[in-house]
């Protein structure tokens, strides 16, 4: 089976723009620019999961999450502060 997404949330936070996908699944992807260097990571827990990928400052950089926690943990990772996490994630559905 072949994921759909869509854009389920859009904005601009710390100077970098901010585009979170939500699949048919319950998974998020994460687009945004990096602001630091990041060395990216994987980990599994269960059946939760966060991917973020490597990248360097000003890189386009992409991450994946499949609970709202971890969407949570993931943007934290792409270094964005714990105000601007909360924003985030409050307005999603």
């Amino acid at each position: 089976m072949t994921a759909t997404w869509k854009t389920v949330y859009e904005g601009e936070h710390e100077k970098r723009t901010l585009t979170v996908l939500e699949s048919n699944d319950g998974t998020y992807k994460v687009l945004t620019k990096q602001n630091y260097y990041e060395d990216g990571g994987a980990y599994q827990d269960g059946k939760t999961f966060v991917h973020v990928s490597p990248s360097s400052v000003g890189e386009e950089v992409e991450s994946e999450a499949n609970t709202r926690d971890a969407l949570k943990e993931a943007l934290l990772k792409l270094h964005f502060s714990q105000d601007t996490v909360s924003a985030i994630c409050d307005r999603l559905h």
